[in-house]
């Protein structure tokens, strides 16, 4: 598994048609996490519920939060630099 280029490259729009309907699920339950979790709604968790297990559901979140908090942290103690990119910048 992995992602090649091109779905590195297609994350900025996630209807792109290289990403199976699980994808989309995940790309847009994760975006909603990460930029506004109150837009998050019982419609969202039900559609969400089509494409992935409750416990698919509980570590996908898990690893949002983890991701997501970690991100703040290396913010919050400067430990990243704004001049730091990586070859395929998300």
């Amino acid at each position: 598994m992995g992602l090649g280029p091109a779905k590195i490259e297609a994350t900025r729009d996630p209807e792109d048609p290289v990403f199976t309907p699980r994808e989309r699920a995940a790309l847009e339950m994760a975006t909603l996490f990460t930029e506004d979790y109150h837009a998050i709604s019982d419609a969202h968790v039900e559609r969400w519920k089509r494409s992935f297990t409750e416990e698919e559901l509980i570590e996908l979140g898990a690893f949002m939060a983890f991701a997501d908090g970690f991100g703040k942290l290396v913010e919050m103690l400067g430990l990243g630099r704004a001049d730091q990119t990586g070859a395929a910048e998300i």
